[in-house]
């Protein structure tokens, strides 16, 4: 029999890599009007003071535009993205009364880059602060049945059950 371990590390990690870790912008150059809105300015000076972009404010428009640093760090979906999770540990299997295998575990990302744990970036972009502060310490769980061939499959996708706040 295979090694169910690896099985269902495969298996949640497949499902975890279905969305990936990304800011979520991904049309270059990013141009608001002067003073608009703060928000989108307080995230892209993030990405200034991690070296990824830089600002101009030209006729009454605030623009930010790709380093070369930006340019290698864009993924092939012209997003910037910081990596993908991985199980780090599977820490408990179990079976409930109704032949359901709860499998819990922590993760780590892996290529996290350099950018992505400045501390600015972070601040600005909180599922990226609160995954990177989570590695190794927050634990998921996953949960598994079985077909009528016996084949394990995963009902869900992997849900965090510790909360940081």
């Amino acid at each position: 029999m295979a090694n169910p371990e690896k099985l269902y590390r495969r298996l949640i990690e497949q499902s975890l890599n279905q969305q990936p870790l990304c800011l979520g912008e991904d049309h270059w150059p990013v141009s608001i009007k002067l003073g608009s809105d703060r928000w989108i300015n307080a995230k892209m000076e993030a990405l200034v003071d991690a070296g990824l972009i830089t600002s101009q404010v030209r006729a009454g428009k605030k623009s930010w535009n790709l380093t070369q640093y930006g340019h290698t760090s864009l993924s092939k979906k012209h997003d910037l993205c910081y990596g993908t999770m991985r199980v780090r540990k599977i820490l408990k299997t179990q079976q409930d009364r109704s032949g359901i295998t709860l499998v819990t575990f922590t993760y780590y990302i892996h290529g996290l880059p350099d950018w992505a744990k400045n501390q600015s970036v972070r601040f600005a972009n909180t599922d990226l602060d609160n995954l990177v502060t989570g590695i190794d310490s927050v634990r998921y769980q996953a949960n598994f049945s079985q077909d009528n061939r016996g084949e394990k499959y995963l009902l869900n996708e992997p849900e965090q059950i510790d909360l940081l706040y």
